[in-house]
């Protein structure tokens, strides 16, 4: 079984995984409900139960898929090796980049904040090239074939990014 898994594509393991999950939601789903019209008495407490209860569900599979993924993440960013510092282009910046190869041809980009050494974000990408960094006045460019901004890492990094930079 662990052959299966280290061969199959990572999406293709959360997309099996979600559709386990979501055939477990819908079977309980359909319980609840079974449940609920079972008997003309009492049926509004029983639906009354029966949400509680499926929120309580939804939720719990909800912070598992969450703790999957980003454990997930986590065990991945942890074998990041190669590490390569680049400094902003002008002497004055508050910014430097650092990248990682983690394995295949994904790729860990971190940018350090004025003390450089606290992380302030960081993206993981896949680069079936040599890695080329661009600084433009707003952001780090990493992937210049993305569409929109998402080969791009804004400078300051957003709430959002810090926050999620501060976890392992």
């Amino acid at each position: 079984m662990a052959q299966v898994m280290a061969s199959m594509p990572e999406s293709a393991f959360y997309f099996h995984l979600a559709a386990v999950a979501l055939l477990l939601l819908g079977l309980a789903a359909f319980r609840a409900v079974a449940y609920v019209v079972a008997s003309p008495h009492g049926r509004k407490a029983r639906a009354r139960q029966m949400m509680l209860v499926s929120t309580g569900r939804v939720l719990a599979v909800g912070g598992i898929w969450t703790a999957i993924v980003y454990g997930h993440g986590a065990s991945e960013r942890a074998g990041a090796h190669n590490c390569r510092r680049l400094p902003a282009v002008d002497a004055a910046a508050r910014y430097a980049a650092e990248y990682c190869y983690l394995g295949g041809e994904r790729i860990l980009l971190r940018i350090y904040g004025a003390e450089r050494n606290q992380v302030l974000a960081h993206r993981t990408f896949t680069s079936a090239g040599p890695v080329r960094l661009t600084w433009d006045g707003q952001a780090v460019v990493f992937d210049l074939a993305a569409p929109g901004r998402k080969g791009r890492l804004a400078l300051p990094p957003g709430l959002h990014d810090r926050l999620l930079a501060r976890l392992p």
